[in-house]
């Protein structure tokens, strides 16, 4: 399953560009009225989970596995992880799962993306929150990825499970 994942990941950005590609050039608006960042972020997750979902979800037997983006609720409550060792009420950027509760819950995958203009210190944040949500008894996702947009591609990381529990790292993209 890891390496058809990868290939669909990789087949959804090579996607991104070739269909969305503009999107990378909306700049960064330092003194906008608004986190003009997170607007173009946004817009460029929803159509990145867009090829995921054209990508992915053939990939599942089942027909209930969902691609949603923005997603801030496990049941009725807000989803919450300790990062650093502070909880955090966090909504993933994009999410793979079954939309379900308790033991019939399925969480896939858990996706968090930035511009690569944002810097270091938000990527890294990131990364550690993709990994709070792989570790979490209550979401124990099976993959993560972190996304970074640059303007000369889509790069990313994706994080799987080991049997011992143990996490690995592959870089997907173009670099």
């Amino acid at each position: 399953m890891k390496d058809k994942l990868k290939n669909a990941i990789q087949c959804s950005f090579n996607q991104l560009l070739a269909e969305d590609g503009d999107l990378f050039d909306c700049p960064i608006e330092e003194n906008a009225p608004y986190n003009a960042r997170k607007l173009h972020e946004v817009c460029v997750n929803h159509r990145l989970a867009n090829h995921l979902q054209d990508k992915l979800l053939p990939l599942f037997a089942s027909r209930d596995m969902f691609v949603d983006i923005e997603f801030n609720r496990e049941g009725g409550e807000y989803k919450k992880v300790k990062v650093d060792g502070v909880y955090e009420v966090l909504r993933p950027d994009i999410i793979i799962h079954n939309r379900r509760r308790g033991r019939e819950k399925k969480n896939f995958l858990v996706v968090e993306c930035k511009k690569e203009a944002t810097g270091q210190e938000d990527i890294e944040k990131d990364k550690q929150r993709i990994l709070a949500f792989m570790k979490d008894e209550r979401y124990d996702y099976s993959f993560g990825l972190q996304v970074v947009y640059g303007r000369g591609g889509v790069n990313g990381i994706l994080f799987s499970k080991g049997r011992s529990g143990f996490l690995h790292e592959e870089k997907i993209g173009d670099s």
